[in-house]
């Protein structure tokens, strides 16, 4: 029992490395083939490159990799995009901005004002600032609310979720995948250096929470792509159109 305990842990943590080595690695090589552009480029058209080719050299990597040295098909129902979106996924992603924001809300009071481990001044970085013009404002869009929702859903809920579920089960895949996924937004760049969000974290992993149980409940990604879309939107909102 414990040997099996121990091994189904181990599969774990393997995992968690591998998509941490994935993500980062992928954003990295992004990173790098910019390297030859910038300065040609806007900074917005910069930020959506290294988003848009982040995903998908991630996704490519942590995915794709592993199906080509076992030379399997990919599995639909494992990466939770067996079906399409339906409308009761677009009710429950709209239905499920309440227990995100109560989730969050509670997190945030409680390292801000109980534990004071979250600085309230130290806000979420992101690569875009300074919109312009109209193009500007839609590439950020869709970046924010169209592009970086999907991938990060159809990574996370998706091949992840679902391959930790297979070896810690339901529960564990939901907590699990959330810890990983709040923990990459810890870090921030800064011209200062690097910051720790606390606060983003947690708002992340509260995120990582709701749409991992949306995941188990619908058995696909898309009512999560929902919210986590909303949820961006409403971010865009308050930073781009309503600062």
């Amino acid at each position: 029992m414990l040997a099996s305990y121990s091994a189904r842990t181990i599969k774990v943590l393997g995992l968690c490395v591998w998509v941490i080595i994935g993500v980062t690695l992928g954003q990295t090589v992004a990173e790098l083939l910019l390297v030859s552009l910038r300065g040609a480029l806007s900074s917005t058209v910069e930020a959506t490159f290294v988003a848009a080719l982040g995903y998908v050299l991630a996704i490519a990597l942590t995915v794709g990799l592993p199906l080509i040295i076992n030379k399997k098909r990919p599995d639909p129902k494992l990466l939770g995009i067996n079906r399409l979106l339906s409308w009761s996924d677009i009710g429950l992603g709209i239905l499920s901005v309440l227990p995100y924001f109560l989730l969050a809300s509670a997190l945030l009071w409680l390292g801000t004002d109980v534990l004071r481990f979250i600085d309230s001044d130290v806000g979420q970085q992101i690569s875009f600032n300074n919109l312009f013009s109209r193009t500007e404002y839609i590439l950020a869009f869709l970046t924010l609310v169209v592009i970086a929702p999907f991938a990060e859903e159809l990574l996370f809920r998706g091949y992840f979720q679902g391959a930790v579920a297979k070896k810690a089960g339901k529960i564990a895949s939901v907590i699990v995948v959330a810890t990983i996924f709040g923990l990459f937004h810890l870090p921030g760049i800064t011209a200062e250096g690097v910051v720790w969000q606390w606060g983003a974290a947690a708002d992340t992993f509260s995120l990582g929470v709701v749409v991992g149980v949306l995941r188990l409940l619908t058995g696909s990604i898309w009512a999560g792509v929902i919210l986590h879309s909303l949820k961006n939107a409403i971010a865009y909102y308050f930073l781009f159109i309503a600062p």
